[in-house]
């Protein structure tokens, strides 16, 4: 079990980076205006990496989760995070969806992945 929660969660730390680190980086690149910015930000390329990170992000996290037993109700900090997730992949998809950014859903999207790693690195709520 002890080789199987270390090697997860290497994965899911590394993954929560990637994550954050890819979509702080396509919102930088999108307010920059330029004709270019805007083609790199939306290319297919780009935005397959960025939900195969999450995908994995995602099967990472409940994998320690289901091994690791842990009770939404005894750890508040999981719930925490599982809220912010959700807040998370609403705000970066408005900020970043239907061809248009939104700086507003940009902002909220880094403040809920913000948190999420917060909670995550400190395991308590606040």
């Amino acid at each position: 079990m002890d080789w199987f929660y270390s090697s997860m969660f290497d994965w899911h730390v590394g993954l929560a980076w990637g994550s954050f680190g890819l979509f702080l980086v396509r919102g930088l690149i999108w307010q920059i205006g330029a004709p270019w910015s805007e083609r790199i930000s939306k290319d297919g390329r780009v935005l397959v990496l960025a939900f195969g990170v999450n995908t994995l992000l995602i099967v990472t996290g409940l994998s320690l989760w289901v091994n690791l037993h842990y009770n939404l109700f005894r750890s508040p900090w999981l719930m925490v995070k599982l809220i912010a997730l959700v807040g998370y992949f609403a705000f970066g998809h408005w900020s970043m969806g239907q061809g248009r950014f939104h700086l507003a859903g940009y902002v909220m999207a880094l403040a809920c992945m913000g948190l999420m790693l917060m909670v995550s690195i400190t395991r308590t709520v606040f």
